[in-house]
């Protein structure tokens, strides 16, 4: 048939009713992936925004007499003065016990227990964490002494994705809203964004203002919590594809997050700034750091004598050897695993500059610093024949 009546092979097949062994019929086309539409949250109602902001003042004032915790919160690198911006407070609860109110007064609908009695407004002891907008309280968020659930939103509560600094250009992705209180206070030049979670996603509002930032700087825990490796790649993959060049991978040099690096001794500062493109750091007063060769085009291997870059490299891989051979005093500082962090100093200070970019925005330069063997890089043992 097909040679005869010049048909094609499945339609020849039908013409003869023959059932071919290879031939599935067309499928229908998988479904395309969802895109991305953020939540919108809406604030909480005006009575409970009222209690909110009485009870909130009172335990302002509860936090100031704490000097226990006013310590905890410094040593996680949250001073006074953050303390107050962000309106901290603490509840030591009544006679030593959680404090309970009836729902209805602040605006909740009342929940029966099993005996059909009303179920209480349970405010737990604690440090109580707002998020504010506008002079609007948001939420409350308690964070427990002890117990197992160590966090607890105050029924009522909005949602909504903290943001400290809405108007700064660049920004710190971060799980906790403390450390997201550390990082906005310590560098002015970025806001600090709490996503709650390693996958979690930004509300309508922080989308938005990611959307028009200039540099993000995902900072989001991905060890050993949660999902494992498989989350955290589902979580750069979505961060990557929704903002693309503007979001890098900053993992905090030490510790799994801000708070745990700054009581490691790490300046959140400097830190940040590090990730920062010039177009926000150079405007500033602050002093900059040593400035490193910028660029490998300006950078010529023929004065360098016989120390030459080694034969056979990548172009990229040659220009951090040729910059960290101009730079000696600079070291690569490798975590092993299961940590796989790293980071770039000189005299115990962080290193911005190309070396930076090279480290920290080339997936090329980033695998092959994430399978050195070495502790500790430099120009002399960059090069290892085992990971070429």
């Amino acid at each position: 048939m097909i040679d005869f009546e010049g048909m094609e092979f499945k339609e020849a097949c039908a013409y003869l009713n023959i059932e071919r062994p290879d031939y599935r019929p067309d499928q229908a086309p998988s479904p395309a992936k969802p895109i991305f539409t953020p939540t919108t949250h809406q604030s909480p109602a005006q009575l409970w925004q009222e209690k909110a902001g009485k009870f909130l003042t009172w335990s302002q004032d509860m936090l100031k007499e704490n000097k226990e915790v006013m310590n905890w919160l410094a040593a996680r690198g949250i001073n006074a003065q953050a303390v107050e911006a962000a309106r901290l407070g603490w509840n030591p609860g009544e006679n030593g016990k959680d404090v309970f109110r009836a729902r209805k007064a602040w605006g909740l609908p009342e929940i029966k227990k099993e005996n059909g009695k009303p179920r209480m407004l349970w405010i737990p002891q604690g440090l109580i964490i707002p998020y504010i907008v506008n002079g609007v309280i948001q939420r409350l968020r308690i964070r427990r002494p002890e117990g197992e659930l160590r966090y607890y939103i105050v029924p009522g509560s909005s949602m909504s994705t903290m943001i400290i600094g809405a108007e700064r250009r660049a920004f710190v992705i971060i799980e906790s809203e403390l450390d997201s209180i550390a990082c906005a206070s310590a560098c002015p030049l970025a806001g600090a964004i709490a996503l709650g979670t390693l996958e979690g996603k930004p509300d309508a509002s922080a989308y938005a203002i990611l959307k028009e930032s200039v540099q993000i700087l995902n900072a989001l825990d991905y060890g050993d919590q949660g999902g494992g490796k498989k989350a955290a790649e589902r979580a750069m993959e979505w961060w990557s594809k929704n903002f693309n060049d503007r979001c890098d991978r900053w993992p905090t040099p030490k510790g799994k997050d801000p708070g745990e690096a700054y009581a490691m001794g790490i300046d959140l500062d400097e830190w940040i700034r590090a990730g920062l493109p010039p177009v926000l750091t150079i405007q500033n007063e602050r002093k900059e750091q040593d400035v490193l060769t910028p660029c490998f085009r300006q950078t010529q291997s023929d004065d360098l004598g016989e120390n030459k870059p080694p034969e056979g490299i990548s172009p990229l891989l040659t220009e951090l050897w040729i910059l960290l051979r101009r730079n000696p005093g600079v070291k690569i500082i490798n975590a092993p695993p299961p940590n796989f962090r790293f980071t770039i100093l000189r005299n115990g200070k962080f290193v911005g500059g190309r070396i930076n970019e090279l480290v920290f925005r080339h997936s090329e330069i980033t695998e092959y610093i994430l399978n050195h063997p070495d502790a500790e890089i430099g120009w002399k043992n960059l090069i290892k024949s085992e990971i070429l």
